[in-house]
């Protein structure tokens, strides 16, 4: 059993460093106040792992000599000091402390990247729904399970297009740099093609980076698809009158950073709102909850349909995407998990989210 403390300014942050070092399966042994370098009061947990972690990244994370595990009560104490931090609701907290598996349940979805918040609002309505018993296990995973149901929304974007529709559908992938959009355009055709057997066509929007437009071109030749290119609102509206006989129309829109108001001004001056475009706004899953968070406040304008996440195999803290869905309500379409092009997308449900949370099963 390897024993470590983390001190940081607030709460979420310590949090993050316990993710950091030891991981989703971190047991929280306790947390208190503490004098901070700069004379604030900081937060200090300490928390465990049974199985050896990484040698001490920083002197935050420095390992504590311990003469062995404190008695069950005492990190129950420990845990329910941490709660009262998280909430003021004294009916919720009085509940939480006759519920050991309830705690320890909380504790991992923290470190697993859902916000207190969330995580209060999935026991609130455990605890509506049980009695004063303590929750099993499976009331506790269902539970959250439900909540997963309840309050996110899943969406296909694609899903009411037939191979006999009329007219090109316009399809535009739009988010920041670097978050994968051109290697999902080009999954999301290669599923549109083999399984939906849609005729679809290719519109590049990114001139600018280089190599953007080589790599479409690639997925073009293999794929066997038009591709245009465009620069703007006249090039666009030409590209997409010469594949009319396309039933569907992906674009691939410039990598920029979107936290500047100007760059999503310049995609309005492009797409109005009267064209008919559908907005799917690419994310990463290893991006931090407060970026996330900004670019969708930016790309609130744009009117976005729903939302891809990707690199979700990149990450341990799925989290980073369930806070946002929940937060502003926006569909979710489909999960990037991997590199290769189709197959590592799928298409996003309660059990994929489920199954980031609990890769192992619980």
């Amino acid at each position: 059993m390897q024993i470590k403390t983390f001190q940081a300014p607030s709460m979420h942050e310590v949090l993050e460093q316990v993710r950091r070092d030891l991981g989703p399966d971190a047991i929280l042994l306790g947390n208190r106040k503490v004098p901070g370098p700069d004379g604030s009061s900081w937060v200090e947990i300490s928390a465990a792992l049974e199985r050896p972690g990484k040698p001490p990244a920083s002197p935050e994370a420095a390992p504590v000599q311990h003469p062995g595990l404190p008695e069950v009560q005492d990190q129950l104490e420990d845990i329910r000091g941490m709660l009262s931090l998280l909430f003021s609701s004294r009916d919720a907290f009085a509940r939480l402390q006759l519920n050991p598996t309830a705690l320890d349940f909380f504790q991992q979805m923290l470190l697993r990247g859902l916000d207190e918040k969330n995580a209060f609002q999935i026991f609130r309505s455990l605890f509506q729904e049980t009695d004063t018993s303590p929750a099993s296990k499976r009331q506790v995973f269902d539970a959250f399970r439900s909540h997963i149901s309840d309050k996110i929304r899943f969406q296909d974007p694609f899903e009411a297009l037939e191979p006999n529709g009329e007219g090109p559908a316009l399809f535009t992938f739009v988010g920041p740099t670097g978050v994968g959009k051109t290697t999902t355009l080009a999954k999301l055709a290669a599923y549109l093609k083999y399984k939906r057997r849609l005729k679809v066509g290719l519109i590049s929007l990114d001139t600018y980076r280089i190599g953007a437009l080589d790599q479409l071109r690639t997925y073009a030749d293999i794929l066997e698809m038009p591709l245009e290119v465009a620069q703007c609102r006249e090039s666009l509206e030409k590209a997409c009158r010469g594949m009319g006989e396309c039933r569907v129309l992906l674009v691939d829109t410039i990598g920029r950073n979107y936290l500047e108001a100007r760059y999503v001004e310049d995609l309005q001056a492009v797409f109005p709102k009267d064209c008919g475009a559908h907005h799917l706004l690419v994310l990463s899953a290893t991006s931090k909850d407060e970026d996330i968070k900004n670019v969708i406040r930016r790309f609130r304008s744009l009117s976005v349909e729903s939302l891809i996440f990707t690199k979700i195999d990149e990450t341990l803290t799925p989290g980073s995407i369930v806070n946002p869905l929940l937060r502003y309500g926006y569909p979710l379409s489909f999960l990037g998990i991997g590199q290769r092009v189709p197959e590592d997308l799928v298409r996003a449900t309660p059990q994929r989210i489920m199954s980031f949370f609990f890769p192992r099963g619980r």
